[in-house]
């Protein structure tokens, strides 16, 4: 068995019910992890089409949504760490995963970190708000991997379809 992603057959979200999505306008992509480099511009592609088809405009940093994004093909964990203290808090994924954003300093911050287990075709997609650093929506599709990277890629599109598609429908107010 080669290759990456999910297949877009079982999804669950998750987001913050006191978010306002109506005040995110534009998003940036943080950090993407696949398999492979084109994989990866495949990821890239596929939120970029679904998140502005919903009105969201792209920007290269600074967005009001950054994105992050892992594609599993072997069982792993991530740890996501949270930082609070001077200087704003931070967001993003530590240890094997992606690097964070933000942070405290020193003594004075407060660091909060949650190990995530990602199983083998799995696909799961964050976005957090980009000013306050806060995790405002979680999405996850799994299924069984495929042999064949042209079925993959498929599959990864109607998966970043079927994830985005349950971001709340006032985020692209």
């Amino acid at each position: 068995m080669s290759s990456s992603f999910a297949t877009a057959q079982k999804v669950s979200t998750d987001y913050d019910h006191q978010a306002n999505f109506g005040n995110y306008h534009t998003f940036s992509i943080y950090k993407l992890q696949a398999s492979s480099s084109l994989f990866e511009q495949h990821l890239r592609d596929d939120l970029t089409r679904t998140l502005t088809s919903k009105g969201l405009q792209l920007v290269p940093e600074g967005g009001d949504l950054a994105v992050t994004a892992i594609g599993s093909r072997k069982n792993q964990q991530e740890y996501n760490s949270f930082y609070e203290g001077l200087g704003g808090g931070g967001f993003g994924w530590r240890g094997r995963g992606f690097g964070g954003f933000g942070g405290g300093f020193g003594d004075e911050g407060v660091t909060n970190t949650q190990v995530i287990n990602i199983p083998v075709g799995t696909l799961v997609v964050d976005m957090y708000d980009g000013p306050k650093h806060q995790l405002v929506f979680r999405g996850m599709a799994s299924d069984t991997l495929s042999g064949n990277e042209e079925k993959n890629s498929k599959k990864l599109a109607k998966s970043v379809d079927k994830i985005i598609a349950k971001v709340p429908t006032n985020a692209a107010r």
